[in-house]
């Protein structure tokens, strides 16, 4: 049902491009060449993307917000009180009225009167020093995202490796892992340098993500899960007793998320922080239903996404599910057989291995966009590393595009 390729590996090569021709001679080619560049560079001091005005517009939206809190806190803190005293005073003043008219003052009368006066004066003077305690107004990055990241930009970097079709990735924030042939894990530093490798004897990698908890790199092979440590490149075997066939992975902050390559998926979820202590097992139909199974797995602010394929009806659907409940927040039509990553803070993007078309999906469930990959190579895995670098694994190569 899912079967595994197995390739060899190739170092950088740089393709030459070849030189245009044209009936005129390559002199005017070039010359129609700079004629082009200097027209996009004109253009470019003149374009203004409509995004500006939409940036505008939610700055100018921003400070209204801002200035509404802060009317409602001086209306709360100062005016509101201001009030009270107004009327205290007001108050005073017609008691005091009324007692000049007074012919019988008694002592206790005036000096009752004068007291609260007094201690009128004093929440005054502690009103006119009064301090607030103001936390900086922190900006989150994410506040603002790009809706629209089609057609991704040409790959800035690029190391030639041949991968088989269930071929995988993952990523901390210095290196990027990828199993190489199922006879090694190779390790990639940003500019896509090997750094590390080490021998993999184990049955062929199913998935392979990152726990930040632990430090280390999780493997998923058919029958066994391991952890690796990128520091030293130590393999060790994971606490888990069940046997099952193993498909995919990924992991919370405090859970490992395991599914099983069958019809009507489970998932076992187990505690990072018990040395993988079992938790509980997801039944079918809560995961998928029983003619279905889950592509893929991954793991984004307490929910999981969920790639599934329908046997039966020969579809494909995203679903975004809680990590916790397992309650379906959306459901999104896609197709093929899918691999997935988040991207943009809690949108996705979804990639078919078959023909190489990409899903970006919004967090609210809604399709914004598709298009196809135009690398003229089969895609294996797509993950995103940091907050800008896609990382796109074909069968021939592992592409970094700048989202």
């Amino acid at each position: 049902m899912f079967s595994l390729y197995r390739s060899s590996f190739q170092q950088v090569t740089t393709p030459s491009h070849p030189h245009l021709t044209h009936t005129r001679g390559p002199h005017q080619t070039s010359e129609q060449l700079l004629d082009t560049i200097n027209k996009l560079l004109d253009r470019l001091s003149s374009v203004e993307p409509f995004c500006l005005e939409e940036l505008e517009q939610w700055r100018n939206t921003a400070y209204q917000s801002i200035d509404q809190y802060c009317e409602k806190k001086r209306h709360d803190l100062i005016e509101k009180r201001q009030e009270k005293h107004q009327i205290n005073l007001s108050h005073f003043q017609n008691e005091v009225n009324q007692l000049i008219k007074e012919p019988n003052l008694t002592e206790n009368q005036y000096s009752s009167i004068q007291h609260d006066i007094q201690l009128e004066e004093i929440k005054l003077n502690e009103f006119e020093h009064f301090r607030l305690t103001l936390s900086p107004l922190i900006i989150d990055e994410n506040l603002v995202v790009q809706q629209h990241i089609f057609p991704l930009s040409h790959p800035y970097r690029t190391i030639h490796m041949k991968n088989g079709i269930e071929s995988t990735i993952a990523a901390n924030d210095k290196y990027l892992l990828i199993d190489r042939e199922d006879k090694s894990l190779c390790l990639l530093d940003r500019n896509l340098n090997i750094v590390n490798e080490t021998s993999f004897t184990h049955n062929g990698v199913r998935s392979i993500c990152w726990s930040s908890t632990i430090n280390r790199f999780i493997i998923i092979t058919l029958k066994e899960i391991l952890t690796l440590d990128a520091n030293t490149m130590t393999l060790e075997n994971c606490s888990i007793s069940f046997s099952e066939n193993w498909w995919r992975g990924t992991c919370s902050e405090d859970n490992l998320f395991l599914s099983t390559v069958e019809w009507g998926s489970p998932i076992y979820e187990f505690n990072l922080r018990s040395s993988f202590e079992f938790i509980k097992k997801w039944h079918s139909p809560i995961t998928c239903e029983t003619n279905e199974v889950i592509c893929d797995l991954k793991y984004k602010n307490s929910f999981l996404a969920m790639p599934i394929f329908n046997e039966l009806q020969e579809e494909s659907r995203i679903d975004l599910r809680s990590s916790t409940t397992f309650e379906c927040i959306w459901s999104v039509r896609i197709h093929g057989r899918c691999r997935c990553c988040s991207i943009n803070v809690d949108q996705w993007l979804v990639m078919d291995q078959l023909d190489g078309r990409f899903f970006h999906i919004s967090d609210d469930g809604k399709l914004l966009k598709s298009d196809k990959y135009h690398q003229h190579e089969r895609v294996v895995d797509i993950l995103l590393w940091g907050e800008n670098d896609m990382v796109v694994l074909t069968k021939k190569s592992v592409n970094l595009h700048e989202l």
